[in-house]
């Protein structure tokens, strides 16, 4: 299985510093405002998901010193530094990877120090769906643009599968602003997977809230 962080973070870092000017394209979702997330209570996060024919369980999970939250599925577990270092062979992996027992699903966080405005957020996702889909084996480009999730939080996002080596493989990948640097967190899982997850991942992933 091929993971998008060994061609497409080092990118990122490359351009540590710069502010993205190529606005070319339109994206499909534009959101220009000026908006500051407000501390989401946790009574306002999901607690339970359907998830193929099972109910699961959701705990708030904090992350970067209690700045980031996010509800996710109590049967996920935090992978290992061995395990991380494994199935993310780059030096540049996620600083947190949460997983299945399979591995076949896979929560990802990681803060860049690329800083941007939320004003340059639709720029950098622009930048960002050109980057995957010139570096990544695409199979399938879903969709890409900026929204405003349920949380209140402004985020961009890419949404695709990849062939990886012995499967196809659905990424969906967020972008939102924490203290001024790039966060990025996302969700993955087979294509097998795919029918089980994808309205729950999305669901998952909309609960992250920057406090």
């Amino acid at each position: 299985m091929e993971y998008l962080d060994r061609k497409v973070i080092p990118i990122l870092y490359s351009h540590r510093g710069n502010k993205e000017e190529d606005q070319n394209g339109a994206v499909e979702e534009e959101v220009t405002v000026a908006y500051k997330s407000q501390a989401v209570d946790s009574a306002e996060m999901p607690t339970m998901l359907r998830i193929g024919k099972e109910s699961v369980f959701l705990k708030r999970t904090e992350l970067y010193d209690g700045r980031v939250a996010v509800s996710l599925p109590r049967l996920l577990r935090l992978i290992s530094e061995k395990e991380a270092s494994m199935k993310y062979p780059s030096s540049h992996r996620p600083e947190w990877i949460y997983t299945n027992d399979s591995g076949t699903v896979n929560f990802t966080f990681n803060r860049l120090e690329h800083r941007i405005s939320e004003e340059e957020l639709t720029s950098f996702t622009e930048t960002m769906a050109n980057v995957v889909r010139g570096t990544q084996p695409v199979r399938q480009w879903d969709k890409h643009g900026v929204r405003i999730t349920e949380t209140g939080q402004v985020t961009g996002y890419c949404q695709f599968s990849v062939q990886g080596l012995n499967n196809q493989i659905y990424n969906h990948i967020g972008f939102a602003i924490l203290d001024q640097s790039v966060l990025v967190y996302g969700f993955n899982c087979t294509d097998e997977e795919k029918k089980d997850w994808l309205e729950p991942g999305e669901t998952i992933l909309n609960s992250l809230a920057i406090l």
